[in-house]
């Protein structure tokens, strides 16, 4: 690749995770907030280490952001089933309608952008989509 395509990738990249974070429906979660109600959402339970881990943040800072959504009623704690002495975090009702409602308001606006684009772009992006998603999980 070319330096010039990787700095057009790179830019590319942070500009679209710019928008996504700004594209926000009223009243929802920060983003790091967010990411556990997705999380738990995939894996319906999860401890505070594995999200710290999920999200790679310090477990300090997990704490903080499930303490906050167990105030908001989004996030639920319990003893897992498996091992007692291990704490769980899994959505609330309220936590999964939370975490719907973010998804759909982002893919709406995805979708949107995409549609403005001609078939061969739409056609373009769907074959680099997973690409870039290996890259970003790599």
């Amino acid at each position: 690749m070319t330096d010039n395509a990787s700095t057009e990738l790179r830019q590319a990249v942070v500009r679209l995770y710019s928008r996504f974070r700004s594209e926000r429906a009223e009243g929802e979660v920060p983003d790091a907030a967010l990411l556990v109600l997705l999380a738990l959402d995939k894996k319906d339970q999860m401890s505070l280490s594995d999200l710290a881990d999920s999200a790679r943040v310090t477990l300090g800072s997990m704490s903080q952001t499930v303490r906050r959504l167990e105030q908001l009623a989004y996030v639920a704690k319990s003893r897992s089933e498996h091992d007692r002495r291990k704490v769980v975090f899994a959505l609330t009702r309220e936590g999964r309608a939370a975490a719907a409602a973010s998804r759909k308001h982002r893919r709406d606006w995805l979708d949107t952008k995409l549609a403005d684009l001609t078939p061969t772009e739409r056609a373009d992006i769907a074959r680099a989509a997973p690409i870039l998603l290996r890259i970003a999980n790599s």
